[in-house]
């Protein structure tokens, strides 16, 4: 069973600290590297300290994926300790060139019919933190399925889409303990973000479908303990899929219901009525939340979707 030792990161995010894991059994392995700060690299420095440890011991550094809480001093503790940075090809394809997280979605947000009063706001809440970077010579890419081995034990590798296109999740049968990155949260339903398909640009991946897809595969795993991004450690894991199963149900209902009832309406005016107090860059995140539940109906047969002037007006089926 492979010892494990919970290191709290600060971040400067509405979304409060990140949890990384440092495995204790060669080769020294974290598990996400936390954000780019001074705090949190100095946080990281003490932890290990305590373990009679230095960022020179690290050998690896898996990321669940590339949203800068989980990556940002991935590249740091590669050029100090020299550790490898495991990720999905998907996740490397972000970190590797540079990103300008709007100017990639301008096609995403006016097909939503986003005003151009909310991009504003949206932009003017961008990220404080640099773009997270990884050089494509220090990575070794994950797909899903392999396994990392150490001299007390293994880690599956799991690829775990719709939070993230990339999202990996590790999990220890031996010991029965599974690193759910932000595929699973203890008090908080993972947001489907809105992502593109890296072969055919401006196409979109229908996050949600790949999400529930992934919460039925885990929910046959035997798991004693999650170890999530964030939040505490917990046992139920079928407990919180079954919740998160009937959250998106009911999202789904609502959504249906309103177009049933107001009519063809876009992603922004749906997502304004489901939340209408969103700020800055949480609009893009009600964005993606609505967007995925839309596709979903879609491919349900419940909604049809028409096109004018690069916007989606999308009705319910009578």
């Amino acid at each position: 069973m492979l010892p494990i030792y919970h290191i709290l990161l600060p971040t400067p995010y509405p979304v409060g600290p990140v949890n990384i894991y440092l495995i204790l059994s060669e080769p020294y392995t974290l598990i996400d590297a936390g954000p780019d700060t001074d705090e949190a690299r100095a946080v990281l420095e003490k932890a290990l300290a305590e373990r009679d440890l230095s960022l020179s011991d690290l050998k690896r550094v898996v990321l669940t994926h590339a949203h800068s809480d989980h990556s940002g001093l991935a590249d740091w503790l590669h050029r100090v300790s020299g550790a490898r940075i495991f990720l999905h090809p998907f996740e490397l394809a972000k970190l590797i060139r540079p990103q300008n997280f709007f100017d990639d979605r301008l096609a995403f947000l006016a097909e939503t019919g986003c005003p151009l009063t909310a991009i504003q706001e949206m932009l003017a809440a961008r990220d404080r933190l640099p773009h997270p970077r990884v050089s494509e010579d220090c990575a070794v890419t994950l797909r899903g399925g392999e396994e990392l081995s150490f001299e007390e034990g293994v880690l599956q590798v799991f690829h775990l889409p719709g939070h993230a296109q990339g999202h990996l999740c590790l999990y220890d049968r031996e010991g029965g303990h599974f690193f759910a990155g932000d595929f699973l949260l203890p008090h908080i339903t993972p947001n489907p973000v809105a992502e593109f398909d890296p072969g055919q640009p401006g196409k979109r991946i229908k996050v949600l479908s790949f999400y529930l897809q992934g919460l039925e595969r885990i929910n046959g795993l035997e798991i004693t303990t999650v170890w999530p991004g964030h939040g505490e450690a917990f046992s139920d894991h079928r407990r919180l899929i079954a919740a998160y199963r009937a959250h998106h149900e009911s999202r789904l209902r609502y959504i249906l219901e309103l177009l049933r009832t107001r009519g063809e309406l876009t992603v922004y005016q749906l997502t304004r009525l489901a939340f209408p107090d969103l700020k800055g860059f949480a609009i893009f995140l009600g964005l993606s939340e609505i967007q995925a539940h839309v596709d979903l109906l879609q491919d349900r047969g419940l909604v049809a979707a028409r096109k004018q002037d690069k916007v989606l007006y999308y009705r319910a089926w009578d």
